[in-house]
């Protein structure tokens, strides 16, 4: 009975430090007495783990607010960049690099062009651009946590082997470790799940969501009561390959009309010379050939939302690279979505998300953050 009091006491404390840390994560300065204000806790509970988390490096003490009679109370800040997370967004053409600090900031980020080839040397020069890209942010070795390195593909369970992709001709599974300069953990994503960890892990994300990845190639990840499910196989959410025109067009994968040959990011890109931006740039002044693209691109995109909407019954989240420019045509999808809706005549559970720049790399790399914080 000891033994089990004395674990619980500990728990307690660790969940105190916990809340106490997020909650300081949360503020640019605060003082203890808010802390404990806002969170409902004694005095000597918040100041014995501030002391903790002084003493471990994680925040620091930034001077004192204007007195209101006796001591004037001091402020604590976090210190965001005690540690860091790498996130790589590997695609059939590109590399995307971001580096995240402990608030869930985006310290930088950057995309090169460079075609994939499953071979030694090129992991060897993901590698060594990731750790010049990382030297910059990085202050010593220990600050970093961890490797994120997102696929669009089918990733073992446990983050350790790519099992397969289409797109990138890997149909056997590939044990895959970059030869990182510092060491540090390396964990496996699918593209689309990791997207949805940098809108599943942000402060008040809802219980219940879609996230559908709208880039080179279309994936998508289920949240259910906060957790992603991954499915038997580890294949939840891939509606890229959902047949919406039987006998359709051909798709990378060998299969006719799934939605991905029509609502990948390509489709946009590639009428502007491969470049999204200037698809949307020359939509928005005017060009007629653009405009019809776009019209028949969001009507395709509102009959699969209102699809998994039916099986759903969820916010639905737009995101990837073309979820970064939809903010002018929301309401268009929103518009479209109704006209297919059966039980509801406006579609508001139709949002876009929330990372715009390099979601599926933010989000590879805040699962060491969310990891991290988690086991204070």
């Amino acid at each position: 009975m000891d033994h089990a009091n004395r674990l619980s006491s500990i728990d307690v404390k660790r969940l105190n430090r916990l809340i106490i840390y997020r909650a300081i994560l949360r503020e640019d300065k605060v003082s203890r007495n808010d802390l404990a204000v806002s969170l409902g806790m004694s005095l000597p509970t918040v100041a014995q783990n501030v002391k903790e988390l002084l003493d471990r490096g994680l925040i620091q003490e930034i001077g004192t607010m204007a007195s209101t009679g006796g001591r004037k109370p001091s402020l604590i800040a976090p210190l965001a960049q005690a540690r860091l997370a790498l996130g790589l967004d590997i695609t059939q053409n590109h590399i995307s690099l971001a580096v995240v600090d402990l608030k869930g900031q985006i310290l930088a980020h950057q995309r090169t062009q460079k075609k994939f080839v499953l071979s030694e040397d090129y992991f060897a020069s993901v590698a060594a651009r990731s750790s010049d890209f990382l030297a910059t942010h990085l202050r010593e070795p220990s600050a970093l946590l961890g490797y994120g390195v997102a696929f669009p593909g089918i990733v073992s369970e446990d983050g350790l082997a790519l099992l397969n992709s289409h797109m990138l001709n890997i149909c056997e599974p590939q044990t895959i470790r970059p030869p990182f300069r510092i060491e540090a953990p390396t964990r496996l994503f699918n593209d689309a799940f990791a997207a949805c960890l940098s809108e599943n892990l942000d402060e008040t994300p809802p219980a219940n969501f879609f996230y559908l990845t709208l880039s080179n190639t279309v994936g998508g990840a289920q949240v259910i009561n906060g957790k992603i499910l991954k499915g038997a196989n580890q294949r939840g959410g891939e509606v890229g390959h959902v047949s919406l025109f039987p006998d359709g067009k051909q798709c990378y994968c060998g299969g006719k009309g799934h939605y991905d040959s029509y609502g990948s990011a390509l489709s946009l890109a590639a009428p502007a010379g491969g470049r999204l931006q200037d698809f949307f740039a020359q939509e928005a002044e005017g060009n007629a050939e653009f405009a019809a693209i776009l019209d028949a691109y969001l009507k395709n995109l509102a009959l699969l939302i209102v699809n998994l909407r039916m099986c759903l019954d969820c916010d639905i989240v737009l995101g990837g690279y073309v979820g970064g420019f939809l903010g002018p045509y929301l309401q268009r999808v929103r518009d479209a979505v109704s006209a297919l809706d059966s039980f509801q005549d406006n579609a508001d559970y139709v949002r876009l998300c929330r990372h715009k720049m390099e979601s599926t790399a933010v989000g590879s790399a805040l699962y060491f953050i969310d990891k991290f914080i988690s086991e204070i």
